[in-house]
Formats: structure tokens, sequence, C-alpha cells
């Protein structure tokens, strides 16, 4: 959670409390930085909690999920049942360019960012696993 909305649940559930969310909220944060610059997998994985809050943070970044915007690409992903967008986490925009299935989609960063960090932690993966 970001540090200015825990500063602001003190008046709610105190300084003891909100200490302790930050602590794990740093923690979270440390890791997912470090995959990030490394492009590696951690030595300790991610909780399946973490996974999701990500993978919903990450998803908001592609267009069909902005507030008020209804996008009308032929990638742009639609969706009429709430069921199926929660199924795949808000990842219903297309990725690549046309020819280039890895190239960055413009309206779908969440989607090519997921698309570019699965791979690389992928050719981790497979390096670790080749030792």
């Amino acid at each position: 959670m970001e540090d200015d909305i825990l500063r602001l649940t003190k008046k709610y559930i105190g300084d003891s409390h909100v200490k302790r969310c930050q602590e794990r909220s740093i923690k979270r944060k440390k890791k997912l930085i470090a995959v990030l610059d490394q492009g590696r997998l951690p030595d300790v994985g991610f909780s399946e909690a973490d996974i999701e809050s990500l993978l919903l943070q990450i998803s908001s970044f592609d267009s069909n999920n902005w507030e008020n915007s209804v996008g009308v690409g032929e990638r742009e992903g639609r969706v009429l049942v709430n069921f199926i967008r929660r199924r795949h986490y808000g990842f219903t925009h297309g990725i690549g360019r046309s020819g280039d299935i890895a190239a960055i989609q413009p309206k779908a960063s969440g989607s090519s960012l997921i698309c570019r960090l699965t791979n690389q932690l992928l050719l981790d993966w497979l390096r670790k696993s080749g030792k």
C-alpha cells in the first residue's frame, strides 16, 4: 500500500498496526523491485495473495481497464461477465503488434509488461534448471 494511504490509516487502527503494515509493504515492494531490476526469480517466492495483487495492479495499466474508457481496437478486450474478467485478472487485451508478438502494444502496457517479464523469468528459470 502507498505510504500516504498507510499514514492516513493511523487514525483508524493506530500507529503500531500501521507500522506492521508498512514493514510488510516495504518487504513486498523490495522483493518486487529486485525482480524487476535483476530480471530473476526471487529465492523465496511471492505469496499467492501478493501475486494476485500484483497481477491486478499490472492489468490496470491496459486501456481496457481504464475508467470511462471504451476501446474499439481489434486487440482490445471486451468482457461482459465479471467472473471471466476476475478469472483472468483483467488481462483481456491482446499483446504484440502485427508480425511481432513480443512487440509492446501501446494500449496494453500491463499485458506487454507481463509478457516481457514472463519471458525474462522463464529464461532465468531455464538457466537455473540447467545447473
